[in-house]
């Protein structure tokens, strides 16, 4: 089947990633960024041109520094003319088998196409490396080193070096990998390769430079195809620290064998005389014996290599065989965390399973294959992780492999065996063959449990080593012999565990370990990358509708303890990685159909809300990334400013840097992308003041298009289903104000119980307090005066203070006193000439009755927004100090009384001096319903307050962008040069509002944008999306407009946010501050 790309940024975040973002990686660690280019070049490693496989130009390709949970975002563009891939070898891809880069899990990276994969080095350190998965490209290059340090604070059983290198050998043939593959195709063997290469050189071509008296630590993978070999170095002793992630013994060695695949660290101190010495590397267990050598130059060297390259083994398997035995684990040294190493005791676990594999070669069909359990593997067209995930039939049967050999023939079949999450097996590979196989498990760390000659049997456990065997993701199985793993399966996905030797994994000695688990929970597996590469199928439809929340939950963060700068293309993926995370974040929840998000915070109480509005969820998040809060910063100011759009503004900022992250990978230079765009914004503009209409001069009609601009903006809120109803209460309570855009005359109040339709606008100001017992229950004519004083007395009895009194009278006078100067203070509030007081704070028993005598009022402990909006409405100002009546400023109103709404009672204020004043109380079925809903009605009456003062509106349902792309991409048409590519950039980014729209609504986007399109050519075009047809709509005759004011602030500040980010070429993170520690 050919390969594709179904298209999506090179740079996103599985929040899902997706997380997040959230593949979805850990948020709080450091990221560190890498851009790859993969070519085609010219090498001469065994002095014969060959066409190799080079990473921004390098063969091998560029080491990966990282530490200990690190985010690994690593972009990579293929510029072969084939598909490509990169596997990570020994990197466990915790709950993310999606970016393993095998075949079995990763659709290829088409030609002229670039993927990014997103990794994180979870609870990992140690020694690995990458290498070309597909076909037969390892046999070309493009593999290189990975290093995870430690992170500072975990101790390291040994001191640090002087220096830390990368070591990569392997065999190597003079023919090209297609050759290579060409031969195997046909059904044959491989020849015997034609040398041994170190760091991609020849004999003597590789010489590594050191200082007498210093340590060096060697990190020595086997990169190569099909031989284990020996590394030794002249007079020099390795002292062996850690095998794959696990530190060992600090066993000394004079030759070290590295198997296909395996990857040793050692140190090695140099402190012989000042010359130069040996490295070599020869093959085991061949006839012939292939060698190469290198040279280890002392900065002192006083003359060449001397005498021969010392010798090794050869084909003595017990020597390796002991070798491997002796290799253990530190049980007291720190891994990735703090506890030691040996803390898990692994040994003392029974084993829920044991499975047996075998491996053989023969023929089938006249051609060689290579089986495990008698299975060869096929490959499917559809990866096996995709098709499990999508749930597509016919790719692949469960347990097509038996568990154990039961000596049959060979077979062609694509073998899968499913495995229990969090079972802790045993896996035993028998070799009953003349070579030494070398077996790799991805995802994983197992414990080498024990190896010997002959046939397992059950008995074979009593030589188990279940103390301190080392944990490692590959091992050797030597000639007619035995090796047994223990594997806690921890990690759920699809794991390849294969032959490292590669013509045979090629011809089919390789299976895929199904880890499963019923759960969907983020914490046993992550949701496919947003990212991910779908090979030739159309999966957008149900790639929708299988991203949960929980998939966004990975928003980029950036968190640094210390200063630190990231420069140029680092600087802008990073901005471009958290903008995206940002928009992505959100952008489900656009439209009509557009879900609910569920906020719950980590404080006491775990508060929890339910929301769609962009603006409620983004100011509730705890960002950290530079980029991502500019982006939360426009939803804010667009919530402040016009009150609705705060999601669209965020997704098309999110699209437009989406864009533009493909033009700079195209190399077009940012501020020719920021002209294009800047052009772009205009003309769009421009498009759409060409079509607003505006009926301010027609009362009847400008209503008519309030109530539609209401119920649009309500449309996608918890109000929806009433939307006619709250849009006529939205649109009532908005012309009561005659133009004014201050919301704070309207008041809203929320009162749990019935049903939303219950909600009503009142003419007048409701305050939930209740009058008290005694108090007048009407007042007419209200004198009122708000205060924020305190009314309380008995200081005594509340502080209990203590007194030193010579008799209970003396209590008693005390007392007085405190009730005397209430007295006074009530007198002062009484000579304002009142009848309403009302104040923020407490009123006691004692100063209200004295209110009560007066005939006034006194209404307690109302809440200060309350009182607030009260004094704005009645026309009164917020007193604290009473002794000059003629400075305070009183409210007014015709009436007060009390009201009941459902089982509780109010207070009513009605004609109030500011006439316009009005409450909207909202009835519900609970508190997170009424929080929501007076979210949406916030929005509605902050649009049309805004529509008031600008009258101009447009068709809603996509009908806008479609209008602004057709004149954009006629821009395009005509713009010469570079700026035309930014320009359809802008353009696709505004097609990309219409189609989350639809997406969104679980309709085939692609199609009704391609009518859309279509009916945007025809003049007079009123055509949008109709989410309750599922199908191309006139937005005229359905009623769905939206405020130009809106509309123009989402376009300007979104490219604004755009334009600002793309500036960004370095980002500096300032150390904080610290304390000075005083004594």
């Amino acid at each position: 089947m050919p390969l594709g790309l179904a298209g999506k940024s090179a740079v996103c975040i599985l929040l899902c990633v997706a997380v997040s973002l959230f593949a979805v990686v850990g948020a709080d660690d450091p990221y560190r960024f890498f851009n790859w280019n993969v070519t085609y070049g010219d090498i001469y490693p065994l002095g014969v041109r060959q066409r190799g496989i080079l990473i921004n130009g390098q063969f091998p390709g560029p080491d990966i520094h990282s530490v200990t949970n690190d985010n690994l975002i690593i972009n990579v563009f293929n510029s072969l003319d084939e598909p490509f891939l990169i596997s990570w070898n020994g990197i466990q891809q915790r709950r993310n088998s999606y970016e393993d880069g095998v075949y079995g899990t990763t659709c290829p990276i088409p030609p002229g196409k670039n993927f990014t994969y997103i990794l994180q080095v979870k609870d990992q350190i140690g020694s690995f490396y990458y290498f070309p998965s597909l076909g037969f490209h390892k046999a070309a290059g493009g593999f290189g080193g990975i290093r995870i340090l430690s992170r500072p604070r975990i101790p390291v059983p040994f001191s640090d070096p002087d220096g830390d290198y990368t070591i990569l050998i392997g065999d190597w043939y003079k023919s090209n990998h297609t050759d290579l593959k060409a031969i195997l195709d046909g059904g044959n063997r491989l020849p015997f390769p034609d040398g041994i290469l170190i760091n991609g050189r020849g004999p003597n071509g590789y010489s590594l430079a050191v200082e007498r008296g210093k340590t060096y630590r060697l990190r020595i993978s086997n990169v190569g195809l099909q031989h284990s070999l020996n590394f030794r170095i002249q007079n020099h002793k390795m002292k062996l620290v850690e095998v794959e992630g696990t530190h060992t013994l600090q066993t000394t060695y004079s030759s070290l064998d590295v198997h296909v695949g395996q990857s040793y660290s050692v140190l090695v101190t140099a402190d012989q005389p000042g010359q130069d010495y040996y490295i070599v590397v020869s093959s085991r267990f061949t006839t012939p014996i292939l060698t190469t050598t290198g040279v280890l130059h002392y900065s002192n060297s006083a003359g060449p290599v001397s005498g021969p390259p010392p010798g090794g083994p050869t084909i003595q398997v017990d020597w390796s065989l002991n070798q491997a035995r002796s290799i253990r684990t530190n049980l007291t040294a720190s891994g990735p965390r703090p506890n030691p190493q040996g803390s898990y005791h692994y040994g003392m676990i029974n084993t829920t399973r044991t499975i047996r594999f075998a491996n053989s070669a023969g023929q089938v069909n006249g051609k060689q294959r290579y089986a495990v359990n008698s299975v060869s593997f096929v490959p499917t067209d559809t990866p096996l992780k995709l098709a499990d995930y999508f749930k597509i039939p016919g790719v692949f049967r469960e347990n097509s492999i038996s568990d154990k050999p039961y000596g049959g023939g060979i077979y062609l079949d694509t073998s899968i065996l499913t495995v229990d999450y969090r079972a802790f097996i045993e896996i035993v590979f028998e070799n009953s063959e003349d070579i030494v196989q070398s077996w790799h498990l991805d995802g994983y760390s197992f414990f080498v449990a024990g190896m010997d000659g002959g046939q397992w049997t059950s008995d074979s456990r009593n030589q188990y080593n279940l103390r301190d065997a080392v944990a490692r993701c590959t091992t050797q199985v030597y000639p007619n012999s035995w090796t047994a793993i223990y594997v806690p399966l921890d990690n759920v996905g699809m794991w390849n565990l294969r032959s490292e030797f590669w013509a045979r994994q090629y011809l089919g000695q390789q299976l895929y370990l199904r880890v499963y688990t019923a759960s969907t929970s983020l914490r046993d597996e992550y949701p496919i990358p947003k990212n991910a590469l779908l090979c030739d199928y159309n999966f957008e439809d149900l790639y929708s509708s299988c991203l949960h929340l929980s998939c966004l939950m990975a928003v980029e963060r950036i968190l640094k303890d210390e200063a630190s700068e990231e420069k140029g293309e680092r600087a802008r993926m990073a901005s471009f990685v958290g903008a995206m995370a940002i928009a992505d974040l959100v952008k489900t929840t656009l439209g009509p159909k557009g879900m609910d998000k569920i906020l719950q915070s980590t404080g006491r109480g775990r508060e929890v809300t339910v929301t769609n509005d962009g603006a409620t969820i983004l100011k509730s998040l705890h960002i950290d990334n530079a980029a991502a809060k500019v982006l939360v910063d426009i939803s804010k100011v667009q919530d402040d400013e016009v009150g609705d759009g705060t999601t669209s503004v965020v997704v098309l900022a999110g699209e437009l840097l989406r864009e533009a992250e493909k033009l700079v990978a195209a190399k077009i230079h940012p501020m020719t992308i920021i002209a294009g765009y800047r052009m772009a914004a205009e003309c769009a503009r421009n498009a759409l003041l060409q079509k607003v209409v505006d009926n301010k001069e027609n009362e009847e009609k400008f209503k008519l298009d309030l109530m539609k601009i209401a119920m649009t903006t309500l449309s996608s809120k918890i109000l929806s289903q009433d939307k006619e109803h709250f849009a006529k209460l939205a649109v009532d309570a908005v012309l009561r104000l005659k133009g004014s855009t201050n919301l704070e005359s309207i008041q809203i109040i929320k009162k749990p119980g019935g049903s939303l339709k219950e909600s009503f606008l009142d003419e007048g100001f409701i305050l939930d307090k209740k009058i008290g017992i005694g108090q007048p229950k009407r007042i007419e004519n209200a004198k009122i005066l708000v205060a924020n004083t305190a009314m309380d007395t008995d200081k005594v009895k509340i502080y209990g203070a203590r007194v030193r009194v010579d008799s209970m009278s003396r209590v008693a006078d005390i007392e007085a006193a405190e009730k005397q100067k209430m007295r006074e203070k009530v007198d002062k509030i009484i000579a304002h000439g009142i009848n309403c007081f009302v104040n923020r704070q407490l009123i006691y028993n004692f100063p209200e009755e004295l209110f009560a005598n007066a005939g006034i009022l006194a209404i307690e402990h109302a809440d200060f927004d309350g009182i607030e909006r009260l004094a704005l409405v009645t026309g009164g100002e917020i007193a604290s100090t009473f002794d000059n009546p003629e400075s305070v400023k009183l409210g007014h109103c015709k009436l007060i009384e009390e009201i009941m709404i459902g089982e509780d009672k109010l207070i009513h204020f009605s004609g109030v001096a500011m006439g316009q004043a009005c409450t909207i109380v909202l009835r519900g079925a609970s508190h997170h319903v009424l929080d929501e809903a007076e979210r949406s009605l916030h929005d509605a009456l902050c649009v049309l307050s805004q529509t008031v003062n600008d009258s101009r509106v447009l068709l809603g349902g996509g009908w806008p962008e479609m209008v602004m792309a057709r004149d954009v991409d006629e821009l395009a048409r005509v713009t010469p040069g570079k700026k035309s590519h930014a320009i359809e950039a802008f353009s696709r980014a505004l097609v990309a509002i219409p189609t989350i729209i639809a997406d969104n609504a679980g309709l085939d986007s692609a199609e009704l944008v391609a009518q859309l399109r279509a009916e945007h050519q025809k003049e007079g075009c009123a055509a949008g999306i109709d989410v309750i047809t599922g199908s191309v709509g006139d937005m005229a005759e359905l009623g769905i407009s939206e405020a130009f004011k809106v509309k123009q602030a989402i376009l300007l500040s979104a490219t604004e946010a755009a334009e600002m980010i793309l500036r960004v070429d370095e980002i500096i993170t300032c150390a904080p501050r610290r304390r000075e520690d005083r004594m």
